[in-house]
């Protein structure tokens, strides 16, 4: 029995609806909060517009709508049975553990690793214990320095350790990143605020996951397929990486190696500029890439991370290969 896959607008929620339940059933049943009263199409309050897709009453229910409210697509969850997925706007409806109150934190370094000539592991734990950033696995923190601030993805999946790992770009030009590592390793804290982004996994997607990242936007990747094996997920997960030079893909093992033990992760890297005989793999851009392998693309939701005009050079390709741009997540899209 495959689901019907409903998109919660604004907040930008995935929810998946079996055949004949309503959408207040599988937003109940998931854990979601979901507005609601009298379940019987009466007061209202479970009241929303359908923006696409076909929708079914079984109870006469539609009969309440006025013929305005019909026109904008207005309709009762309590009682309105997806035909076909849904793009639907409903206000106040929360995911499970969805929001998170933002902070600025003090915390202190914990290790310092390379990752390769250019990219730094930072490991961060909070000053005091008690006080630590609350996040949810994919979204980003802005580190400060000084009068200074950058965004950096969480690394590693939300758990009770409440460690940050940061994967940063070390150039010549990134004279943030130089002032960041030196401060940090002699032990001062540095201050972390957010969480940020709504670039989250939605519930357990039950339709094949596609991970797009170019350099170091491979980190938010990287937190996401550790909760989808820590929430046991195992519906197909195909992870792209993207980069210019050998040394960017900084953790083409580890990537290897979760390909190797999980059946159901798929991993492809791609250089677009490699070095004379460093690379003997395919060359050219990594959204390319993915519609080589997935032609269509119209029953895939895709996470991507990575420079702008890559996300949304991936964007245009693939909505012209079947995904629903309200599919694509990125922080990118969604407003950073």
């Amino acid at each position: 029995m495959v689901p019907y896959i409903v998109h919660i607008k604004p907040n930008d929620l995935i929810l998946p609806v079996n055949p004949g339940e309503t959408v207040l059933e599988a937003a109940l049943r998931q854990g979601f909060s979901f507005p609601f009263n009298c379940q019987n199409a009466v007061c209202g309050t479970c009241m929303g517009r359908v923006l696409r897709g076909k929708i079914d009453y079984t109870n006469g229910s539609e009969d309440e709508l006025c013929d305005e409210e019909k026109k904008e697509g207005y309709a009762f969850f309590c009682s309105a049975k997806p035909r076909s997925d849904l793009v639907i706007e409903m206000a106040h409806v929360e995911a499970p553990t969805m929001a998170n109150p933002r902070e600025t934190v003090a915390y202190v370094l914990k290790s310092h690793q390379s990752l390769s000539p250019n990219t730094a592991l930072l490991e961060f734990y909070p000053e005091k214990k008690e006080a630590a950033l609350s996040f949810r696995t994919g979204q980003y923190v802005y580190v400060h320095q000084e009068e200074e601030s950058q965004a950096y993805s969480i690394a590693n999946a939300a758990d009770e350790s409440q460690r940050i790992e940061l994967h940063i770009r070390q150039t010549e030009e990134n004279a943030f990143a130089k002032k960041l590592i030196t401060w940090a390793e002699k032990k001062k804290p540095i201050f972390l605020s957010g969480p940020h982004g709504h670039c989250v996994l939605h519930h357990q997607p039950p339709v094949p996951t596609i991970l797009l990242a170019a350099g170091t936007g491979f980190s938010q990747m990287k937190a996401l397929v550790e909760e989808s094996l820590r929430l046991s997920i195992e519906s197909p997960l195909y992870l792209y990486w993207g980069a210019r030079k050998r040394e960017d893909l900084y953790a083409h093992e580890l990537a290897l190696q979760w390909a190797a033990r999980y059946p159901f992760i798929h991993y492809q890297a791609m250089l677009s500029a490699p070095d004379a005989g460093t690379w003997s793999e395919e060359v050219g851009y990594i959204y390319e890439q993915v519609i080589i392998q997935h032609p269509d693309l119209s029953g895939f939701q895709v996470y991507a991370s990575g420079p702008p005009d890559m996300i949304f050079a991936a964007l245009r390709l693939f909505e012209k290969h079947g995904l629903k741009r309200e599919f694509m997540y990125s922080d990118m899209l969604l407003g950073k």
